[in-house]
């Protein structure tokens, strides 16, 4: 099943991945929003001001839910975090290969070993053995 594309702001993608290590405790405000106490928000090391903004944006989204006096990540928002995690994994990837294209004229031996790597062809322990071995590859 796919869910919907959704585009979180820098702080808001560190809440929701502070969220999955743990659910964080809220009450309901005055205007039935979730509070959260300073002290909790601190003890995580997040920024108070762009959690109050971001925790009702990201229940909003449907990404974390409050139940039981606490916020935590709902199944939506576990799939969105880890589709995120993956596009970084992905664009660092894709800088490897950038990279082993870019130093190929002047290091083909470590370019070729660097993109095997980088698509899988060969192991880290075979990648590190071919870049220490004193023999030339054509």
């Amino acid at each position: 099943m796919s869910h919907p594309h959704i585009v979180l702001t820098d702080s808001q993608t560190r809440l929701l991945a502070e969220l999955l290590l743990a659910p964080l405790p809220v009450r309901e405000g005055s205007d039935g929003d979730a509070e959260v106490s300073e002290e909790d928000i601190a003890a995580r090391a997040l920024d108070h001001d762009a959690t109050v903004v971001d925790l009702p944006r990201l229940i909003l989204f449907g990404l974390v839910v409050r139940e039981a006096g606490f916020a935590q990540v709902t199944d939506l928002g576990m799939a969105v975090h880890h589709e995120g995690q993956l596009s970084v994994a992905h664009a660092r990837l894709g800088d490897v290969v950038r990279f082993a294209g870019a130093v190929e004229g002047s290091h083909p031996r470590i370019a070729r070993t660097l993109r095997a790597l980088a698509q899988g062809d060969i192991t880290l322990r075979a990648a590190v053995t071919d870049a220490a071995s004193p023999k030339q590859h054509g």
